[in-house]
């Protein structure tokens, strides 16, 4: 029985290779390759709109609508892009809202939708009287609740500190939009 060991176990042997054997020869199919992708175009602009709010002769804020090219969708941009238009100045004639060349420094939103906008600070004579701390105030938060969904409140800083009152107004909190300083 001896002489059948080594025949079984060369029987086993060129069972695996021909198992291999055919593994390796055995048609494979193609693997696909994939279509190169087209380049997505990049979005087209669409023209959209703001709402700005300006004061008047009459101490009272005026709705101008505004065409921007693009209107972000991030809010704290889009914060800063109406921030942006404001510090342009009216496109039909009202007083303008910042009276200075400000710039936009940084802009935040907490969870609370308080919206934090830090302007470059006013030369010393640029905002006069309550009537101009009231402009420049509710021209800011009116605009940007106007236009940034969730935002309820605004608290202005000049350059990077907060104020507790800007002349006569007090800006130690952050401020809601008040609908009674619009004109109808």
């Amino acid at each position: 029985m001896k002489p059948l060991r080594p025949i079984v176990a060369t029987l086993i042997v060129l069972g695996v290779l021909a198992v291999v054997v055919l593994l390796s020869l055995r048609h494979k199919a193609p693997v696909p390759v994939a279509a190169p992708e087209a380049a997505t175009p990049a979005p087209t602009p669409v023209p959209a709109a703001l709402v700005l709010f300006f004061p008047g002769d009459d101490a009272m804020l005026h709705r101008e609508a505004r065409e921007v090219p693009e209107l972000p969708a991030a809010i704290p941009a889009r914060i800063k892009l109406v921030m942006e238009e404001l510090v342009a100045g009216s496109r039909q004639g009202f007083a303008p809202a910042v009276p200075w060349g400000a710039t936009v420094q940084a802009v935040f939103v907490d969870r609370d939708g308080n919206a934090w906008v830090d302007l470059t600070p006013p030369p010393a004579d640029a905002v006069s009287g309550t009537d101009g701390e009231i402009d420049l105030a509710y021209a800011a938060v009116n605009s940007i609740a106007a236009n940034c969904p969730g935002v309820r409140r605004v608290q202005l800083l000049f350059g990077g500190q907060q104020v507790a009152t800007f002349g006569h107004l007090d800006l130690s909190r952050p401020l809601a939009p008040d609908p009674e300083l619009v004109a109808p």
